[in-house]
């Protein structure tokens, strides 16, 4: 972390502020293993050259590569099930049932 971070501190910074932020940023990664947390500030460093992350942005790259790879493991899914169409004397006996009574749009209905 050190190593990685020292491209992040400022020269001027005094060490108790370096210590402090190292100790910021062990703790907010501490649930995550030293390989994630590398890939996670790799691929903001590519992502975002110019700008200086925090723990923050660290772990959300990692349970965003979490829920994707959870999300990839799960069997695939019809988004919507195929639903057989309703006549639309069913349909009003259904919506009479629980209290709906249709509306009549004109007299040919």
């Amino acid at each position: 972390m050190r190593t990685v971070l020292s491209a992040y501190f400022q020269p001027h910074e005094a060490e108790e502020i370096k210590a402090a932020q190292l100790a910021w940023w062990c703790d907010e990664l501490q649930d995550w293993t030293q390989e994630q947390v590398l890939w996670a500030l790799r691929k903001w460093n590519r992502d975002k050259p110019d700008r200086r992350p925090t723990p923050g942005h660290i772990v959300q790259i990692m349970k965003d590569a979490r829920g994707r790879k959870i999300a990839a493991q799960l069997p695939k899914q019809d988004p919507m099930p195929e639903r057989k169409p309703v006549d639309k004397d069913t349909a009003n006996a259904i919506l009479a049932e629980v209290g709906f009574l249709p509306k009549r749009m004109n007299a040919n209905d």
